[in-house]
């Protein structure tokens, strides 16, 4: 984004987050997509009682995850066709603030696109929910909803190549109405 895109009263307030092309977050943002963990293709029953380790098999390194389903969350309205989701934690050794979010659906198998979706977000809520408020939900509203433009910039991870879900049908259906939305 320019200082000119800032005026244009053509553009909505998703495309200005859309195209906003700040060097420094580009670079953040690549870092963030190489090296946060992949989401595990089950949901891991036992978080729900407290943070797992959980190997990344491709980074050869372990994370621990927490619950992400809470309240506080409000999956009902940022991931509608989601019933559970985990977090990665931060770790001394990380070289970011970002979190990977990952969703799952009612029979705890990851849902790798459409508007159950989880997304990486580049501050963990661990670090400071504001701020992971206005980097990382902010824009999703700015979007109006429609998570099809946020995960152009901010896709669901299938790094571990588990099995689409949603079906193409239903993935199909989500994205007609998030288009229409």
């Amino acid at each position: 984004m320019n200082d000119t895109d800032a005026f244009d009263t053509d553009m909505d307030s998703c495309e200005k987050w859309l195209n906003c092309k700040n060097d420094f977050l580009q670079k953040y943002l690549h870092q963030v997509l190489t090296e946060l963990p992949s989401c595990p293709c089950v949901y891991p029953n036992e978080v729900v009682y407290s943070a797992v380790n959980i190997l990344d098999e491709k980074l050869r390194k372990t994370y621990r995850w927490r619950d992400a389903s809470g309240p506080k969350e409000r999956l009902d309205i940022y991931k509608p066709s989601a019933k559970f989701c985990v977090r990665s934690m931060l770790s001394f050794d990380s070289t970011t603030l970002a979190a990977q979010h990952c969703c799952y659906d009612d029979h705890m198998k990851l849902i790798t696109r459409g508007k159950g979706a989880g997304a990486p977000n580049l501050i963990s809520t661990e670090f400071s929910p504001e701020l992971h408020y206005k980097v990382d939900v902010l824009p999703w509203i700015l979007c109006k909803g429609d998570w099809s433009r946020f995960h152009s910039v901010r896709p669901p991870n299938n790094g571990q190549q588990c099995a689409e879900n949603p079906q193409e049908d239903v993935y199909m259906n989500e994205l007609e109405e998030a288009r229409e939305y």
